[in-house]
């Protein structure tokens, strides 16, 4: 990927993160972070589920490596993917809420 395309998909999942943390943050309200808190929470856990998740073999190609044809000739072209963009977007999403839920448990079993 280009600089530039790198920018755009780390973008991606940290606003993705951030959403999805928000998400937690108003479903689960005794998480009782503030709204900003939430946002870095959920922007850290986007980044840090979608670098785990393209080191692994079989989930790599949704965030980033291509393996059908479509892909090959977008990335050869030097375009980001539908596909690309889907996989950044989803496990950005799930590390926020991964990431805010792991934090709201821990904060309930400190508080008790």
């Amino acid at each position: 990927m280009s600089p530039t395309e790198t920018v755009i998909a780390i973008a991606i999942e940290m606003l993705c993160g951030a959403a999805g943390a928000l998400a937690v943050r108003w479903w689960w309200p005794s998480v009782e972070l503030t709204k900003i808190a939430a946002v870095l929470a959920g922007m850290a856990g986007g980044f840090a589920l979608t670098f785990v998740a393209a080191q692994i073999p079989g989930i790599g190609h949704l965030v980033g490596h291509a393996e059908n044809a479509a892909d090959s000739v977008m990335r050869g072209l030097g375009g980001l993917t539908p596909a690309v963009l889907i996989g950044v977007g989803v496990s950005g999403l799930l590390g926020g809420v991964v990431l805010m839920t792991v934090l709201g448990l821990s904060r309930a079993r400190v508080k008790g």
